[in-house]
């Protein structure tokens, strides 16, 4: 595939950012920074930050989505940096790490700066305040990717240790530690907010179910070092050293191309723009190149309103992913048209015109597959017919049983019908004394056909159940109705089975109609009815348990009970995306970032002020605790700032662990006490640890310094 536009840089583009302004920003190995005309791709403006990144397999370089903020790695990787884009002036700096930093990245808020380094932490600043705020849990070796969720707070780590870390950086709580890759992870991408895809050294690529934690399939097919990664809701595109570009279909995760684009040299950034279906593509070379995921639609749209079918197909060998559009889907709806109306005029002996109906269908290898196969399938049915117009009805069900096609054909659908009506009046009849023979004769066409042989058998020695399966149904019993469909699958050929399977899906259709109109009770009332229903009770189940959230939670609202609110959110996400669900998951998280300024300011006051009311919720303990552990670093770090003595620090770190423990956030903290006080003895390790898990609110103090 060509790309429809394109560019060349003299330096290699490592970082692609589409502005909020109608243009795009470039960033080069050089950091060197272009604004350019979105159409156009000309260059409007730029600036140089003069650092060379010879190593950018991570991510070395991020903008925010607003274009305020630029972070960066600096040139001897012992430091990342923030910039203020708008004075150019560093604004955040981070020298924590111990060895290099090996990644950056700002949230899609632009709210915090996050940076990764080779000792396996990774830290967070607050922007607005250009405070450190927290840091993420630690892997045990090099951090490689950190990516973010577009729909929700969470922040995805992928490191040499083997491991991908999920966090909730708006609560500030893990969600996931997953293990199962056997080579160090490299990327990392969100596919939703419960999907997520990890890389690693080996080119191995997991599918993580993150609600259940679990391994949802790993991707086979892969030849090549996967160096890049890009998605949308449809398609997975995995870039690779050599230049090409895989691609996988997210809702089956099979391969749909395998060297979907081809490109000069290894690939160094990917991109999809949702906006113009466009995939963005950057290389060593210096190219920036965009790709239409769906060129050739307009063509096809013409070869299909020509009926030329044979060269729409010929279409997807250039671009398979034109396949997933609604103008392919529609040529899938002709085809299968064209299959049934060529189908009815093989039933009467039509062949020549069976043949003209599909066209340039006969042209497409697959679609010949299946046309040749209907041909040779109906090359016996005027024997069929021949064989149910004699009445020699076990050889005609042979034959359908050889070519399942005539299942549809106006013949079988009679005599089924034929046997269905004798079936039921032998039925009846089995009541009566001395009836056997009567019935072996009413049935005698059906003899020798191997599966009405067995119902017939059947019916003949448990008349009785019939008789309790048509009582059931009256009394409209029909858990009682469905075990004697299970142990006597007879019973499905009687009418009477087909209007209990029509009434249940009557019934669903009604309950969905009262549903939507807002008259519950009728929904509930016709629910317990089909919740009897094997095909329905799964779902049954779920729609009643929902509706009895649902109507708690109201109860709950009514009473403003406050934590028992947030209780029932955090139960259900239908709770959650319900208009009062979202108003109070906002009131938490506008009272979360009020508290996190009052953090940085070491102001427990305050602190407990805006969060005293969610206490006693045991899903906020953990975030809570976080808020009040940030509060009392910011204050041991003002008392090291001032020059308390050193005892009455010493006297804070131990208040400090017992309350949350040892954490990487207070040794960072504690690093910067021992190179700033001579004489430090105290020993972290051998202290008594708290934890912020079993930490309560009630256990505070107002200044760890006192």
């Amino acid at each position: 595939m060509s790309a429809v536009k394109s560019k060349k840089f003299p330096q290699t583009i490592i970082f692609y950012s589409k502005q909020v302004n109608s243009t795009v920003l470039v960033v080069d190995k050089m950091t060197s920074v272009r604004f350019l005309d979105q159409q156009s791709l000309e260059t409007l403006n730029g600036f140089k930050v003069n650092i060379n990144h010879q190593w950018y397999k991570n991510q070395v370089v991020d903008y925010s989505y607003n274009g305020a903020y630029m972070a960066v790695i600096s040139e001897d990787a012992k430091q990342s940096r923030l910039y203020d884009t708008r004075t150019k002036k560093v604004i955040i700096k981070i020298n924590r790490h111990h060895g290099e930093v090996t990644c950056v990245a700002i949230d899609p808020k632009a709210s915090y700066f996050f940076s990764g380094g080779e000792d396996g932490r990774t830290f967070v600043s607050d922007i607005k305040s250009s405070r450190l705020l927290f840091t993420l849990p630690s892997h045990a070796d090099t951090i490689n990717d950190i990516q973010f969720s577009k729909t929700s707070y969470l922040v995805a780590t992928a490191s040499y240790d083997k491991r991908v870390q999920v966090f909730n950086y708006a609560t500030m709580t893990p969600l996931a530690n997953l293990k199962g890759h056997n080579a160090p992870v490299m990327k990392v991408e969100f596919l939703d907010s419960s999907m997520l895809c990890s890389i690693d050294k080996n080119s191995s690529v997991i599918i993580w179910d993150l609600s259940k934690q679990k391994v949802f399939k790993r991707l086979s097919g892969i030849h090549d070092e996967i160096v890049q990664v890009s998605s949308n809701e449809k398609f997975l595109f995995l870039a690779t050293a050599l230049g090409f570009v895989i691609v996988y279909d997210t809702k089956t995760f099979e391969q749909v191309s395998r060297k979907f684009i081809k490109v000069s040299s290894r690939i160094t950034f990917i991109e999809y723009d949702s906006e113009q279906d466009l995939l963005i593509i950057a290389n060593e070379s210096g190219e920036l190149l965009y790709f239409d995921i769906y060129k050739g639609i307009k063509e096809m749209q013409i070869l299909l309103e020509s009926k030329s079918y044979d060269k729409v197909y010929s279409l997807l060998e250039n671009n398979p992913l034109l396949e997933y559009t609604d103008i392919y889907k529609s040529m899938d709806d002709i085809w299968e048209g064209v299959y049934e109306k060529a189908s009815l005029l093989l039933q009467k002996s039509k062949k020549d015109e069976s043949l003209e109906v599909f066209g340039s269908f006969i042209n497409i290898p697959s679609k010949k597959t299946l046309i040749n196969k209907l041909f040779k399938d109906y090359e016996e049915f005027d024997k069929f017919l021949l064989m149910v117009k004699n009445e020699k009805l076990a050889l005609a069900y042979s034959l359908v049983n050889k070519h399942p096609a005539y299942k549809k054909s106006e013949v079988y659908k009679a005599i089924e019908k034929k046997w269905r009506k004798l079936f039921t009046r032998a039925q009846e009849m089995s009541v009566e004394h001395g009836s056997k023979d009567k019935i072996k004769e009413l049935l005698s066409p059906y003899r020798g056909v191997s599966e009405k042989t067995k119902h017939i058998q059947d019916m003949l020695v448990k008349s009785d159940i019939y008789t309790r399966f048509k009582n059931s149904i009256i009394k409209k019993d029909f858990k009682i109705v469905f075990e004697l469909v299970k142990v006597n699958p007879f019973l499905k050929e009687f009418p009477e089975y087909f209007s209990v399977i029509s009434f249940g899906d009557n019934l669903y259709i009604k309950i969905n109609k009262f549903i939507q109109s807002g008259d519950i009770h009728k929904a509930i009332k016709l629910m317990k009815i089909l919740v009897d229903f094997p095909d329905f009770k799964d779902e049954v189940n779920m729609m009643l348990k929902d509706i009895e959230l649902r109507d708690k939670f109201y109860k709950t609202l009514e009473k403003s009970n406050f934590a028992n609110i947030y209780k029932l959110i955090d139960t259900s996400s239908t709770l959650s995306n319900t208009p009062d669900g979202i108003k109070y998951n906002k009131l938490w998280n506008d009272d979360l970032d009020l508290s996190k300024v009052y953090a940085l300011n070491g102001d427990i006051i305050g602190i407990e002020g805006v969060l005293d009311k969610y206490k006693d919720i045991p899903s906020k303990k953990m975030s809570i605790a976080s808020i009040y552990s940030l509060a009392y670093i910011t204050q041991i770090e003002n008392g090291i700032r001032k020059k308390k003595d050193k005892k009455t620090i010493e006297k804070a770190f131990k208040s400090y662990i017992l309350y949350f423990g040892l954490d990487d956030y207070i040794i960072s903290t504690f690093e910067q006490f021992y190179s700033k006080y001579e004489n430090v003895s105290l020993d972290l390790e051998s202290l008594k640890k708290g934890s912020k898990k079993n930490w309560q609110p009630s256990v505070k103090s107002i200044d760890i310094l006192e």
